[in-house]
């Protein structure tokens, strides 16, 4: 495990500098856009068939919520860019520059290698950019709500009932990401295995043997097996990172009606990530993993094969 983990700090000290940045990037823009409206950022929050001009007529506890959800959900874009950016180069990484012999001549596995780099890059990064996410969200409300109604507005909020609800809101989202991922993991890893043995070629037959699939194939099939998979695939993972159970059958009339809503949403949250989990306890989700476990070996071998 000590060698498992020095693989991860490898990972971590070769990039940390762009996902520091990558992290930072979303807060400093939120800051700096509030900063240059005078008033804060104004945006439009639609709650049924009514609209608020702009967040800051939200109660503070509310606004503070916002503009955690907000900065996490735009570091989580730009982390999930950087990932699929990324992928198909670090399948090759080690083999390109030659240091694959450096790391065979060291006393640990190409099962470890693989694993530290899957693990760091699909989850581990990932995971660290949204608590950090979240961590500046509360700068950025902070900012925002200081500007708009005072300090006492920020201090005086409810913190003993919206600290637990950040996080779980936390939690949901590393939840949702490690879900997604898992998911998701099939495609993320038969695509890194494509580039690792295809190279150049990977990326047209990455996107080739899906269109073959669902349109050559599935016809030929007395079930469409290849679109049914895929869209599980996709439908699951949007699910868990977007927790759309969670207001399912709740209504908002209003600020005062969302406001009166935010001691509940801890139960909210918690609801649906049962339900995101009951959604993985199925052989659809057995067989993702297993066909992600064949990539994963796809890569090992690869590996293996270029030392």
């Amino acid at each position: 495990m000590d060698r498992f983990f020095t693989l991860m700090k490898r990972e971590w000290m070769q990039h940390r500098t762009g996902w520091i940045v990558l992290t930072a990037l979303p807060a400093a823009a939120f800051l700096v856009l509030g900063l240059l409206e005078g008033h804060g950022m104004q945006l439009t929050v639609q709650l049924d068939d009514h609209a608020i001009s702009s967040i800051d007529r939200l109660p503070a506890a509310l606004q503070t919520l916002g503009w955690s959800v907000a900065t996490m959900a735009a570091t989580f874009v730009l982390a999930a860019l950087a990932v699929l950016a990324q992928l198909p180069g670090l399948a090759r990484r080690d083999v390109q520059d030659r240091s694959i012999e450096f790391w065979r001549s060291l006393p640990t596995s190409h099962v470890q290698n693989v694993g530290a780099l899957v693990l760091m890059h699909l989850l581990v990064l990932p995971g660290l950019a949204l608590v950090s996410a979240m961590l500046a969200g509360q700068l950025v409300a902070l900012v925002a709500i200081v500007t708009q109604q005072g300090p006492m507005a920020w201090l005086t909020q409810p913190w003993w009932s919206l600290l637990p609800t950040l996080l779980l809101v936390t939690a949901r989202a590393l939840l949702g990401l490690l879900l997604a991922v898992a998911w998701l993991s099939p495609v993320l890893l038969l695509t890194m295995a494509a580039a690792a043995w295809l190279k150049r070629w990977a990326v047209p037959v990455v996107v080739a043997t899906p269109l073959l699939g669902v349109y050559w194939l599935d016809p030929r099939l007395p079930v469409p097996a290849v679109k049914l998979s895929l869209d599980r695939i996709g439908s699951e993972a949007v699910e868990a990172l977007l927790a759309t159970q969670a207001f399912k059958g709740v209504s908002f009339d209003g600020p005062r009606d969302l406001a009166a809503a935010l001691p509940d949403l801890p139960t909210l949250l918690l609801r649906d990530a049962t339900h995101v989990l009951g959604n993985a306890a199925s052989p659809a989700f057995i067989g993702a993993l297993a066909v992600a476990t064949l990539g994963f070996g796809l890569l090992v071998l690869r590996r293996q094969t270029s030392a």
